[in-house]
């Protein structure tokens, strides 16, 4: 369950200009400028509701042409598991009760009781991103799936490799930019008002399962945690992913699957691939 959650934080991590209609769209064919053997580009959303969920007859089908399919991290790697568990945690042991008053722990720690079971007192050394991933089902008033968890298996049954553009230590990571006063000052604003945070991901949701990649950006761009650090969540990844996604192509057909966060604008996926000779072509559902 830890596994399913875990990364979900990272999609709700430059200014926009205006797009036209092709740079809209989830799913992108990918040819090299010195090859004529397509790979693909999936957007993904790392948690959705079951009624919402569906693995597009078009999306298996490119999966089971290509030699790999690749996460944002390798989730087939046996170390994966002790890695997450070893990042659960502050590092210095700060607690969440460093940073907020007592009236608002009491606040998170009913909120938590009621809503998950757990007593928080046996979470305050929790990093922030691990205790908002105990409220997506609240978020989300639903069964969730994983979409990347549903392509691992399509890649197993297919006895496909699995790779990762990044580590899970690369990832976590990522939050030490943002000072932990922050972080959890974010977590108890998403508990005092619940449902501001519900309305949110739906219109995330709703954008995804319309494919407005545009949109899932200017969320991004707006969101009050993340907008001052748009460069190391997004841009600094996107950039830094171009090398080893060129690298695998090299070798064979590849599945690139990364939160559809990653795709649009100047510095997004597509743009960059077609900076560096890449066609990339939207496929339609």
């Amino acid at each position: 369950m830890l596994k399913k959650y875990f990364f979900t934080c990272l999609f709700f991590l430059g200014s926009i200009s205006a797009f036209g209609q092709e740079e809209e769209g989830v799913f992108w064919e990918i040819i090299g400028p010195d090859s004529s053997t397509p790979s693909y580009l999936f957007g993904t959303i790392h948690l959705i509701c079951q009624e919402d969920f569906v693995i597009n007859d078009k999306i298996a089908d490119k999966l089971k042409r290509a030699d790999y399919l690749v996460l944002e991290i390798d989730m087939d790697d046996p170390q994966l598991q002790v890695a997450m568990q070893q990042n659960l945690y502050n590092k210095e042991g700060q607690k969440i009760s460093d940073f907020l008053s007592e009236e608002a722990y009491h606040t998170v720690h009913t909120f938590i009781k009621e809503r998950t079971g757990m007593d928080m007192d046996m979470l305050k050394e929790m990093r922030p991103m691990v205790l908002m991933s105990l409220l997506y089902n609240n978020l989300l008033e639903c069964e969730t799936m994983s979409l990347e968890m549903e392509l691992m298996s399509l890649a197993n049954t297919g006895n496909k490799e699995v790779l990762g553009l990044e580590t899970v230590e690369d990832q976590m990571s990522l939050f030490d930019h943002i000072p932990l006063s922050k972080q959890y000052e974010s977590f108890y604003a998403y508990i005092k008002d619940i449902e501001k945070g519900q309305d949110e991901f739906r219109e995330l949701i709703n954008a995804y399962k319309e494919e407005k990649i545009v949109d899932l950006l200017q969320m991004v761009a707006e969101s009050p945690e993340y907008k001052d650090y748009q460069d190391v969540f997004l841009y600094e990844r996107n950039q830094n992913w171009l090398k080893p996604m060129k690298r695998i192509m090299k070798n064979g057909q590849a599945f690139f699957a990364v939160g559809a966060g990653h795709l649009a604008g100047p510095k997004g996926l597509i743009q960059l691939l077609k900076s560096q000779g890449f066609t990339v072509k939207r496929i339609d559902f």
